[in-house]
């Protein structure tokens, strides 16, 4: 099915009583443009901290690390290209330190540093490496057709605050495009049930799909 004509269906009944404001993006106004990368020298000490528990690693829909998502339900978000160092130091269910900034309206934080109490390590974002430089992504293996079914653990956003999918309880994160997501947020709220289809990885830091259509699920 071609991305552009994305299959996402609804039954009726989620679609009533979603009002206009649920249909739309969120306002720019609402979440912060993502910082530039801190210039060398610079003291990440600068921007607001954020701390919690690791509850996993944020996902992109090619299997990217780009973060991470706090027990508390807050997503920092981090440039992909961080996402070796952030393996390398951070360790789910450790507590973390962020310094970045906060979106007003969702809990996204986009990270200039995140660091890692019990090893002791700090990733800070500095900017996109030089050419030739950038480590490269692990490799999480081909995307295959995927299917997954469950209750809505929380809503996923993007690094500015846009909603773009959702993590089931059992941990899979689910994305599809921001405009597609916003006009279906009713589904995508946490205890909401839900079937989905689509391509998708599974790596050894969580199940992601980039979902091509989404149905209610029956409740148990």
């Amino acid at each position: 099915m071609p991305r552009s004509r994305l299959g996402v269906l609804l039954a009726t009944g989620l679609l009533l009583g979603l009002g206009a404001a649920d249909a739309q993006p969120p306002s720019p106004d609402l979440a912060p443009l993502p910082p530039p990368g801190l210039a060398p020298g610079t003291d990440p000490g600068q921007w607001p901290q954020t701390s919690g528990q690791v509850m996993a690693f944020s996902l992109t829909p090619r299997g990217d690390v780009d973060g991470v998502i706090l027990a508390d339900g807050t997503e920092v978000h981090t440039p992909p290209h961080l996402g070796p160092a952030l393996l390398r130091s951070v360790r789910i269910g450790d507590q973390v330190s962020i310094r970045g900034l906060r979106a007003y309206a969702v809990p996204v934080v986009q990270a200039v540093a995140i660091s890692d109490a019990a090893t002791g390590q700090t990733v800070v974002d500095t900017g996109p490496p030089g050419p030739g430089l950038a480590p490269f992504p692990p490799f999480p293996g081909p995307a295959q057709p995927m299917t997954a079914e469950g209750r809505v653990r929380m809503a996923l956003y993007g690094p500015r605050g846009d909603l773009n999918g959702a993590m089931l309880e059992d941990g899979t994160q689910i994305h599809l495009p921001p405009p597609e997501a916003a006009s279906m947020a009713g589904a995508l709220t946490p205890g909401a049930t839900l079937s989905a289809s689509g391509i998708g990885l599974v790596t050894p830091y969580g199940r992601v799909m980039d979902a091509q259509q989404i149905l209610p699920a029956p409740r148990p």
